[in-house]
């Protein structure tokens, strides 16, 4: 066996009388997180600033940047969760980073000597987005090993507590930045912020005397043809992923459709105000970060399968105060804050209790597969019905358009509800 690899599964079950803040290096990818999330924050908004003012973009430039940063997920998704169950996940995360911080200090330094140009920001944002996948694939696939498997949707709900809080103060921290360093030069922290991460995982993961660490061997190297086979009928024999996987992928769908919709929905037929939605935008961090605060309590006094369906009952009648806003006159954005914050807070709770199910049903050896398929089949459809949001928009009126949302969030829970009543079955 490869001795530079993949997390130590006999890990969890060494670990079961623990807290969570107790398990070995548990602290140590938070802090990662943090930094991680503080990075990625000022980027999302300096980087498009550096694009305009620095270089003069355009609407479409400024469109194909965006999607230079996310198409990794797309096409690299695969690949890189076959080598992540080849590898030592933790020191991957930690190149990762490094990449990630070095890549943006390049931008910076070329605008310095007058040498910036767009197809450098391109190609930087596309390196930080393939880093940004393996950072993320491989915090995922290391979970379950790091924390046990008894507190994986826990652990998941702290880690979203601690992005979505980072999340809230670093648009604002990245404007300050903007105002007094340039927005260039603010990139200098998002890079310092990548290698403190980087740094962080280092420390955190070190050999230390008498402390286990969650990184061991890994099963023997296959072909990529096989190790991809092996993956892929995994993903598809096995009825918790598949019907997990099923229900994302719609639900992603339907929010990628509502999402083409909502803020000319807001504007057209509920005459908001630009201030109006720049209330609602802000309350999408609160409902996160309420669910998150939310979900380990639940999880502990109720379980997973019975927190998980009672999220997916509750997202359709959300989505569904979307529409009937247009009903509620004046207090029409009243509605549209509690869609807001309950539709984002069940959101957390449904991702946290499906990576809690589906760490429990994966080996892993194949934790990065399973996060690589998963997430092709997920997000692959969303840039699709996007256009198809906007198409039946203007073919239905946004009106009618938006009970197809709410009709597709519904549908998204006969999957996980056919699962819920197999396993009802199966225990009576």
């Amino acid at each position: 066996m490869d001795k530079d690899t993949a997390e130590d599964s006999e890990l969890a079950p060494a670990l079961p009388k623990l807290r969570l803040r107790d398990r070995p290096g548990f602290p140590a990818l938070l802090f990662s997180i943090v930094f991680g999330a503080l990075s990625t924050g000022i980027l999302n908004v300096a980087n498009d600033l550096v694009a305009i003012y620095a270089l003069s973009a355009s609407a479409t430039q400024i469109g194909i940047l965006n999607a230079s940063e996310s198409v990794a997920f797309l096409f690299l998704a695969i690949p890189a969760g076959i080598m992540l169950d080849r590898v030592n996940r933790i020191k991957t995360m930690m190149w990762a980073q490094l990449a990630a911080g070095l890549a943006i200090f390049s931008v910076p330094l070329a605008w310095s000597v007058g040498a910036l140009s767009y197809l450098q920001l391109v190609v930087v944002s596309f390196l930080v987005g393939v880093a940004g996948m393996l950072w993320s694939m491989g915090a995922g696939s290391a979970l379950p090993s790091i924390v046990g498997r008894d507190l994986v949707s826990t652990a998941y709900a702290r880690k979203e507590t601690v992005e979505t809080s980072v999340g809230i103060a670093s648009p604002g921290l990245a404007g300050v930045l903007v105002a007094v360093m340039s927005a260039p030069f603010t990139l200098l922290v998002a890079g310092t912020a990548n290698l403190l991460a980087a740094a962080t995982l280092l420390g955190g993961f070190r050999q230390k005397p008498g402390q286990a660490v969650p990184l061991a061997e890994s099963a023997p190297r296959i072909g990529f043809r096989e190790s991809f086979g092996e993956g892929l009928r995994f993903a598809l024999k096995n009825p918790v992923i598949r019907a997990l996987v099923s229900s994302s992928a719609i639900t992603n769908m339907g929010l990628a459709f509502g999402s083409a919709l909502e803020t000319l929905y807001f504007v057209k037929v509920l005459g908001f105000t630009p201030q109006a939605i720049g209330l609602v935008i802000s309350t999408i961090a609160v409902g996160g970060l309420f669910g998150s605060l939310v979900v380990p309590s639940l999880v502990s006094k109720w379980g997973e399968y019975r927190v998980l369906a009672l999220s997916i009952v509750l997202l359709p009648l959300a989505v569904a105060m979307v529409p009937l806003a247009a009903f509620a006159g004046t207090g029409a954005v009243w509605v549209i804050i509690g869609h807001s914050v309950l539709y984002n807070a069940l959101m957390v709770s449904y991702n946290a209790t499906a990576y809690g199910l589906l760490a429990g049903s994966t080996p892993d050896e194949l934790m990065g597969r399973q996060q690589g398929f998963r997430l092709v089949f997920t997000m692959g459809p969303v840039p699709v019905l996007g256009i198809v949001g906007g198409l039946a928009g203007d073919a239905l009126g946004l009106q009618n358009a938006m009970w197809i949302w709410v009709g597709l969030t519904a549908f998204a829970a006969l999957p996980l509800l056919a699962l819920l009543r197999s396993d009802a079955r199966k225990e009576a």
